[in-house]
């Protein structure tokens, strides 16, 4: 028996705040990324106006590299508004899943970024000439970069996890990308005033940090790459909400927990087994009881789907074994596998008759045993039955 999902049915007041909740978080993804905005804007002129005046190149470059977080903030600010959205007959389980492809973009994008600086470093090693650095407005403007971006990562990445946001975590990634390019300008600068002769200290930095940046876009895309192959949590987690269900009154047991990621959120589907002789209405009641449960401890489950089974005192497998020996010709069975799906349980075992027996007949007789507990109340949606000869043994 299948319990229509308590989500539908949730109280009023509960939808009312799940609502207010999801246009908090957007408002702050918003007044965040907007912020961003200004000072990459403001950097970026910084920058490129000292890059100029002092013939710093590397300024100039970095200048360029503030102006490449603009695209990642236009698209955290476009994309909210996408995944922010209510859910609708087109996406019953909302849009969350519109953040992972704007968190995957910004990876990329960071990634792109990352090569295009190592090319032109590595490139920069095999010069013989190389233009002196002026050295005191640019070390200056490269220190502003490291402290306003790095400041601009914490509070964005502290909002991000506040909200449970991974693009405006990947977002903050770039500001502090920008504060990390700008790390080597400001040893170069350093060095061209300490030490002249160090003309290539600038490139070996920068490849370097260009490292650390590859690592930090592979921290970004790869939770996303796990998401869109619909990989779930892990065996802590479903333990944990296995337990929150077990304690729940009336539960007898608990089994076939399935999760997919959503965006931020998590989609939950599980099996709760009641007493035999409880009624459809106080099932269907601790069902929702379950379902908001696990959401209220655990706040990142959007939905929860609950199958409701009565308790069943009796061996699945043996009853397989029962039903199947009771058919005609069916000498032993062996080898059962039971595998749980949406509706029910895809079993496959092995049928053994009499080796003088024609090949039309067993397959006949396979297609009655699998028949057969196709119309039991087991469940059992689908049957893979493999024909052996008996010889008096498996």
């Amino acid at each position: 028996m299948n319990i229509s999902d308590p989500l539908n049915e949730a109280p009023e007041a509960e939808l009312s705040f799940s609502v207010q909740k999801s246009e908090v978080d957007a408002s702050l993804v918003r007044r965040i990324t907007l912020w961003g905005m200004v000072m990459n804007l403001l950097l970026a002129a910084a920058k490129f106006a000292v890059g100029l005046a002092a013939h710093s190149q590397a300024c100039v470059a970095d200048a360029i590299h503030s102006l490449s977080d603009l695209s990642s903030d236009l698209a955290v600010l476009i994309g909210v508004r996408f995944w922010s959205a209510p859910a609708d007959s087109d996406h019953p389980h909302g849009h969350q899943r519109i953040e992972s492809l704007i968190t995957l973009f910004i990876g990329a994008l960071l990634g792109a970024t990352a090569i295009g600086m190592a090319s032109k470093a590595i490139g920069s090693l095999g010069e013989t000439e190389t233009t002196p650095l002026s050295s005191w407005p640019v070390l200056g403007v490269s220190l502003l970069s490291i402290l306003t971006k790095e400041i601009l990562y914490q509070w964005t990445v502290a909002s991000g996890q506040a909200c449970h946001s991974a693009a405006l975590i990947a977002n903050a990634w770039h500001h502090r990308s920008d504060a990390i390019s700008s790390i080597p300008v400001a040893l170069a600068a350093l060095a061209a005033r300490i030490w002249p002769e160090l003309s290539h200290l600038d490139s070996i930095a920068a490849i370097i940090v260009i490292c650390l940046l590859l690592r930090a876009c592979w921290q970004i895309a790869w939770p996303c790459i796990k998401e869109l192959s619909d990989q779930g949590l892990g065996p802590q987690e479903l333990e944990e909400m296995r337990r929150i269900a077990s304690a729940m009154p009336g539960v007898k047991n608990v089994h076939n927990l399935r999760t997919r990621r959503f965006g931020s959120s998590v989609l939950l589907d599980m099996h709760i087994m009641v007493d035999k002789d409880m009624t459809v209405e106080n099932s269907h009641r601790i069902a929702e009881e379950v379902a908001d449960e696990i959401r209220r401890k655990k706040p990142l489950v959007l939905d929860v789907l609950t199958h409701v089974e009565p308790e069943n005192s009796v061996n699945m497998k043996d009853e397989i074994v029962r039903l199947a020996r009771s058919v005609n010709g069916v000498r032993d069975i062996h080898s059962i596998r039971i595998r749980s799906v949406l509706n029910g349980y895809d079993v496959d075992f092995h049928v053994q008759v009499s080796p003088d027996l024609p090949v039309s007949e067993g397959h006949r007789i396979c297609g009655e045993v699998r028949a057969t507990l196709l119309k039991s109340p087991l469940k059992i949606t689908g049957a893979l039955i493999h024909l052996e000869p008996y010889y008096g043994g498996n």
